[in-house]
């Protein structure tokens, strides 16, 4: 048998992962067998275990590549040339992209992830990079507004990126509850919180 071309071997590995997503967030972690996931990607079991012993190890590449991702679009946001710019994107893209059937799809799983967490040393780790991560990217910014005169000097910059983090968090817990929650409102909401307007 020929062996896959590195291209065709990464592809492959995504849509292993893309399959263990899915079943992860809609049957649960625990309850999704790889049987599932055999049947979601359309690969074999043999395939399937040549890049992964087992569910643990899918969730913690999934959680990392999308931790990696999330950095890379907050500091796209971050690189605007203004505050209001860098907000307004953040926002289009964490807050109203929750919108997105794929992007709540991931939340689900964060959730359960963020539980499983608790008992699970390799997966804390894991979300504790993220989350570090994050406070690392955001903290330039609530520095700028500082500087700017726009938020108060003695806010601790990174205490408050944990709070932008935290809002986050919670939202997408809110969201794996309730898919009604009008995200539009949540986010129109969430900017006037965030630079409320001059009276």
């Amino acid at each position: 048998m020929p062996r896959l071309t590195p291209a065709r071997a990464a592809a492959q590995r995504e849509r292993i992962l893309d399959a263990a997503l899915t079943c992860f967030a809609r049957e649960g972690f625990h309850a999704a067998t790889i049987q599932d996931i055999v049947a979601e990607s359309g690969l074999s079991p043999g395939a399937i275990y040549g890049y992964f012993k087992g569910k643990t190890e899918m969730v913690m590449a999934i959680a990392a590549e999308r931790h990696a991702m999330e950095r890379r679009r907050m500091e796209a946001a971050l690189a605007a040339p203004d505050i209001d710019t860098s907000m307004r994107r953040l926002v289009d893209d964490f807050i109203l992209g929750l919108r997105d059937p794929a992007e709540q799809r991931w939340r689900r799983l964060a959730v359960q992830l963020w539980a499983e967490s608790l008992s699970h040393p390799r997966l804390r780790r894991e979300a504790l990079s993220g989350v570090s991560q994050a406070i690392d990217a955001l903290s330039p910014l609530v520095g700028k507004a500082q500087a700017e005169g726009r938020w108060p000097a003695h806010l601790d910059p990174r205490a408050a990126a944990r709070v932008m983090i935290a809002i986050l968090q919670g939202i997408s817990l809110q969201l794996a509850w309730d898919g009604s929650i009008d995200m539009a409102r949540f986010a129109s909401a969430l900017r006037i919180m965030i630079d409320p307007p001059a009276s």
